[in-house]
């Protein structure tokens, strides 16, 4: 087994085995937990496979070095969302993982910056909404070169 599957299956079970202490806990509680299982997500893979194809119109022009892998859906609100919904299996857990929750754009620091206040648990609605109200245009990414 290679460490990124191993990572996947120990936030996988990490997740299955502290759902009902999630369940069973307070707002507070629950978000202490998300918390946790977010920065469990911030450490599986960001990959090619992931990259939606999307750059921020401010960002096509920048050096790559420059730019910020950001993340569609906030840690936190996937982590939510997998206690919510938890995937009946490894790989569906992995499967979603790179369809949804671990899908990136990039985009600039600035941007980046722009976009926290809009996804924070309680304001976050979706990625297009959040990326519309911090006035990001994603646009198709024609050096789609990683």
């Amino acid at each position: 087994m290679d460490k990124t599957h191993i990572k996947f299956k120990t936030l996988y079970e990490i997740i299955l085995n502290s759902k009902q202490q999630w369940l069973d806990s307070n707002d507070y509680g629950k978000s202490c937990i998300e918390t946790i299982v977010g920065a469990g997500i911030y450490y599986l893979p960001i990959t090619k496979k992931s990259y939606t194809g999307f750059i921020s119109e401010n960002g096509k022009n920048e050096d790559r070095t420059k730019l910020v892998k950001e993340h569609e859906y906030p840690r936190k609100i996937s982590a939510k969302k997998l206690f919510e919904d938890t995937p009946s299996t490894l790989e569906d857990f992995i499967e979603l993982y790179y369809t949804k929750y671990g899908l990136w754009n990039l985009v600039t620091k600035s941007e980046n910056n722009a976009l926290r206040k809009f996804q924070k648990d309680g304001i976050f609605e979706s990625p297009l909404i959040s990326y519309e109200k911090a006035k990001i245009k994603l646009i198709k990414d024609e050096r789609n070169s990683l």
